[in-house]
């Protein structure tokens, strides 16, 4: 009983997204029944509402707050480095491969209330719903944050977001969020689960700095058009500050 109890408290957020991606998956028609129904549903809140959610889904955003919290827990950075570095090559080659058109290039003109810029690429997987996915997985299996729940309905949220915003179908925000969960809880039990030495971690805690200040630098130089823009830059220059004064710091101590 103790080994079945703790599969599940480990398989949880596949037991509850698996019976949704399944059906989505073998009927096109339910799953953009459900998009229409859930994006038509998400008129009830603005969409700076909506915006402003999907910045847990950034991944640029999502990999400052990782790095963050690296800091707290740095015997799991190799996992960190693991996790997103899967999550990412699967969101660029699937999108790539599947080559799925967003809503508002399949659906019948007037059908999507587009809240965003439409991206480019494809639309499956959601690499928001993979980065928030990474996000929480990351708090819940390195032990930062043990809230199940409310975890869930973070990712739930930011999964919603990019339904009312317009630029992804439910199978996309599904499978993006189980890929995110596995790829990173995948790390966090096998990638060196006793971590690092501590110096070789420090080391490459400090060089993620200099990406991290170039990764400001564009946001400063391709402002964007919507308020999230403001919120993305407040995070990734306070992650940023924080991690100049860690290491500032160390090296006079």
């Amino acid at each position: 009983m103790w080994f079945k109890l703790s599969c599940l408290r480990r398989l949880w957020p596949a037991l509850l997204l698996l019976p949704l991606a399944i059906p989505l998956a073998a009927s096109p028609v339910f799953n953009r029944d459900l998009f229409l129904i859930l994006h038509e549903a998400g008129r009830v809140a603005p969409g700076a509402f909506w915006r402003l959610l999907s910045v847990l889904g950034d991944w640029p955003t999502v990999l400052a707050l990782l790095l963050a919290l690296s800091w707290r827990r740095p015997d799991k950075l190799p996992a960190l480095l693991a996790g997103c570095g899967v999550g990412v090559f699967l969101a660029i080659v699937l999108k790539a491969g599947f080559a799925v058109p967003r809503p508002p290039l399949a659906l019948p003109s007037g059908s999507v209330q587009l809240l965003d810029d439409l991206p480019g690429n494809g639309s499956f997987p959601s690499g928001h719903a993979m980065a928030s996915a990474t996000l929480a997985s990351f708090l819940y299996y390195s032990g930062v944050l043990r809230r199940g729940a409310l975890l869930t309905a973070a990712v739930a949220l930011v999964m919603l977001s990019r339904l009312a915003i317009g630029v992804h179908w439910p199978l996309d925000v599904t499978v993006g969020a189980l890929l995110g969960w596995a790829s990173m809880s995948t790390a966090c039990r096998w990638a060196w689960p006793r971590g690092w030495p501590a110096g070789l971690s420090a080391r490459l805690q400090s060089l993620m700095l200099p990406a991290l200040a170039l990764q400001l630098l564009w946001l400063l130089y391709k402002p964007g058009s919507h308020e999230e823009y403001g919120l993305r830059l407040a995070v990734c220059a306070l992650v940023l500050a924080a991690g100049c004064w860690r290491w500032r710091r160390t090296r006079l101590g």
